[in-house]
């Protein structure tokens, strides 16, 4: 029965933030520890970006059980106290990250009090590249590209691209991209594809309020339907 509830296809989940404060964006320490002992205890498979990538092209099968686990922005709290957690259970994931706010804080964050937090310096970015944790390309500075010019929105992802190049020896793929903001329209899509980019697409957030319950509910197939066409749940 359980395993009906999953898509054939891997899901693709999104965290921000992994820590105790008080903010929807984070998950709690505990919370997230007891999400990835019920992925064990369900045998869903967490997949690395190569084996993902190699999912979506064709070159793979698609397991019956997999997730995707991904975490936008670079919160330090990522480094700090997701990637043990991650460690413990031998899952893989993937960071994207913005370039230009490397060591600095989270200016871009909707809500005041999330401002002032730290964003991942280089080093923690190595350290999760070497715990099994892909880094990949969020734009150099997190504006909302679907508002830029062809060539402002090419520059965002070249620019992250050439960093992660640059500075990540291992676990790198700075052409998986995801929107910031997830603020993305045809054209923008269309600029960062003809750049190099793969796009990633059709994720489901996971955030404070998401209890073990909702939890599993986002592994259903009906899930992600239910969002794209009645734009009721999230």
């Amino acid at each position: 029965m359980v395993d009906g509830l999953f898509f054939r296809s891997p899901v693709v989940l999104t965290y921000h933030s992994v820590s105790d404060g008080k903010t929807p964006l984070s998950v709690s320490v505990d919370g997230f520890r007891a999400q990835m002992a019920l992925l064990r205890r369900l045998g869903v498979r967490v997949l690395s970006a190569h084996d993902f990538l190699a999912i979506r092209s064709g070159a793979m099968p698609a397991p019956a059980k997999s997730v995707l686990i991904t975490f936008d922005d670079a919160f330090q709290d990522v480094a700090l106290n997701a990637l043990p957690i991650l460690e413990q259970f031998h899952f893989p994931a993937v960071v994207f990250i913005n370039s230009g706010l490397i060591g600095g804080k989270a200016a871009f964050a909707t809500l005041p009090w999330d401002r002032d937090r730290n964003v991942c310096s280089l080093d923690d970015l190595r350290a999760l590249s070497g715990g099994g944790v892909a880094i990949a390309n969020h734009s150099h500075s997190h504006k909302q590209l679907s508002e830029l010019s062809d060539a402002e929105i090419a520059s965002e992802y070249k620019k992250t691209f050439d960093w992660i190049e640059k500075n990540i020896g291992e676990n790198k793929y700075p052409d998986l991209f995801v929107f910031p903001k997830g603020a993305k329209n045809e054209r923008a899509k269309d600029v960062v594809r003809k750049a190099g980019a793969r796009v990633l697409d059709d994720r489901i957030d996971v955030y404070a309020d998401t209890t073990l319950l909702k939890f599993v509910l986002r592994l259903s197939p009906c899930f992600l339907w239910l969002r794209r066409n009645l734009f009721l749940i999230h």
